[in-house]
């Protein structure tokens, strides 16, 4: 990825979306959780009988400023945010209500997909792999908070469900 910010969030395709986000991330959390039955019998060890389900989720946690990072950007819709090019296409950083305003009104369909980006996803697995990756997502629980002396910033904690990562096959 040739961004300096490694979390991409975005309501589309990295061509395909309308809102593009690159977020200050401090952390990124990749949780999968499996629910593999067990099966008791009577005077002998249980059985363990595993579907295949998995449940995935992301949490990302960061800072986000109260305005936008450039006063001289009039790009229509995303005005005062900084702005960045990845592989042909604009990210912004968001400010908070703009963040918060696109989480609560970002609903997921079969014609709106959300994912986010992280890290360099053109490789994700195999020789020369890069570790990145795509996830569809769906907002969870979105938190925003502020704390004192830090006025002009907030601490935001974004919990997703997600599909398992793009490449990934069963």
């Amino acid at each position: 990825m040739d961004a300096p910010l490694a979390v991409l969030l975005r309501d589309g395709t990295h061509a395909g979306a309308t809102n593009r986000l690159a977020l200050k991330a401090e952390q990124l959390s990749i949780s999968i959780s499996k629910t593999p039955i067990q099966i008791p019998i009577p005077r002998s060890t249980p059985q363990l009988l595993d579907l295949g389900i998995s449940r995935p989720s992301i949490t990302i946690s960061g800072i986000v400023d109260n305005v936008g990072g450039d006063p001289s950007n009039s790009d229509s819709n995303f005005e005062d945010m900084e702005k960045m090019v990845v592989s042909g296409q604009t990210y912004y950083v968001p400010y908070k209500n703009f963040l918060e305003e696109k989480l609560v009104t970002w609903v997921t369909s079969p014609s709106t997909v959300i994912q986010i980006e992280v890290g360099d996803a053109t490789t994700p697995t195999g020789e020369g792999h890069t570790g990145g990756g795509i996830y569809e997502v769906a907002v969870q629980q979105v938190q925003f908070s502020v704390s004192p002396a830090t006025e002009d910033r907030w601490v935001y904690s974004i919990q997703f469900v997600a599909k398992i990562r793009t490449g990934v096959s069963f």
